[in-house]
């Protein structure tokens, strides 16, 4: 079968900067048994294709400058996907400009099409600037793909609640997992009072109330160290706030860490930490859970729907509380037992929908649209 991925970036050539790891994930594991072409959007400044880990990758640049940007991107990247020979089926992750191509190629090539709602498409946070839905150009978009394609799916329950609750379907929750191979719970013991986020520093992660929220607990466990793990988006202002909180010596900023480094800087954490506003996932939660280490945070994605299984694999509070936040964290550092509990069912479902049971249940999806 010739598989089509549509993607936004996040697979360079090198396999290290400037990608999505479980975009990655899911291509090797698909091209171990398919023919895959990857249309990426905008990933380097000129069109090129390369090898990348089995599959085939055509670069469509950005369009820059001049009217019907849109159009003329559209155009490129329905070329490109039917570039390798007609494709059997074609795969867009989110539902935005990427879907917008995909369902187009899917008409011209005569080829069934599914789409991943990965992210905020459906998402307007004005006091923020996050969502595809803000403009009224992103609104369109991201409605026409989700009628136009033939299946739509999305990461978790919560996401599925989330998408239908703007009128639209979801065929099926395909959880974009972990890889097992890089993320195991095998690990030393982890440091007391160490807590981790792994996401780039921006406003719908909101790591200023993951700070305010350490300082709180800090009053009662002095102990508490936060690492922070992602690119900054946001110019200094978090490192800032830690300072002007008297964080200096209780938080690490160590930006970008290659993926294949990040597993050491999680299995020595108690606990992982999420103040996000909305996710979609996000993988962080399930790769801190392979390597045994619980989540703490908001109602959001994967962690809502752990914290509404028997038993709870997750612990939440409301977003934008930092007392709340604090309380979560002081409460699990302070009672082993629960701590364990909680990051072994959290570890158990991350084992059962890893990387491989969401190749395998893509590849079921195709099957059944190219019957």
């Amino acid at each position: 079968m010739h598989v089509v991925l549509v993607v936004p970036g996040g697979v360079d050539r090198c396999g290290v900067e400037r990608v999505i790891p479980a975009i990655l994930s899911l291509l090797e594991r698909l091209a171990a048994d398919h023919r895959v072409t990857v249309v990426a959007l905008g990933q380097e400044p000129v069109a090129c294709t390369y090898d990348l880990l089995g599959a085939t990758v055509v670069n469509v640049p950005p369009e820059r400058h001049g009217p019907h940007r849109l159009a003329r991107q559209v155009a490129r990247a329905v070329r490109a996907i039917g570039s390798q020979g007609r494709p059997d089926v074609i795969h867009a992750l989110w539902a935005s400009v990427t879907g917008l191509c995909a369902v187009v190629a899917g008409r011209r090539f005569g080829a069934p099409t599914t789409v991943h709602v990965a992210g905020g498409e459906l998402v307007a946070m004005a006091d923020i600037g996050y969502g595809g839905s803000t403009g009224r150009g992103g609104r369109l978009i991201t409605n026409q793909v989700l009628r136009r394609a033939e299946c739509v799916t999305v990461a978790t329950g919560w996401m599925c609640d989330h998408v239908r609750s703007h009128g639209h379907r979801v065929d099926e929750v395909v959880p974009l997992g972990a890889d097992r191979r890089r993320f195991a719970a095998t690990r030393p013991a982890a440091v007391p009072g160490r807590l981790v986020q792994v996401a780039s520093l921006n406003r719908v992660k909101d790591q200023a109330t993951v700070l305010r929220a350490v300082a709180l607990a800090r009053d009662d466990t002095p102990g508490v160290h936060l690492d922070l793990v992602g690119v900054d988006t946001l110019d200094g202002e978090i490192q800032r706030l830690a300072l002007d909180l008297g964080l200096g010596d209780a938080t690490t900023f160590h930006g970008f860490v290659p993926h294949g480094e990040l597993a050491p800087l999680l299995q020595r954490a108690q606990l992982h930490v999420m103040a996000s506003r909305h996710e979609a996932g996000p993988l962080a939660v399930l790769e801190a859970a392979l390597c045994g280490v619980p989540s703490v945070g908001t109602p959001v994605g994967h962690l809502a729907d752990f914290a509404g299984l028997d038993p709870p694999a997750a612990m939440t509070v409301e977003a934008g509380d930092p007392e709340a936040l604090a309380g979560a964290v002081v409460a699990m550092l302070a009672d082993d037992a629960r701590r364990a509990a909680i990051g072994e069912a959290a570890r158990s479902w991350a084992e059962e929908h890893d990387a491989d049971h969401t190749a395998a249940r893509f590849a079921a999806i195709y099957r059944s649209l190219t019957r």
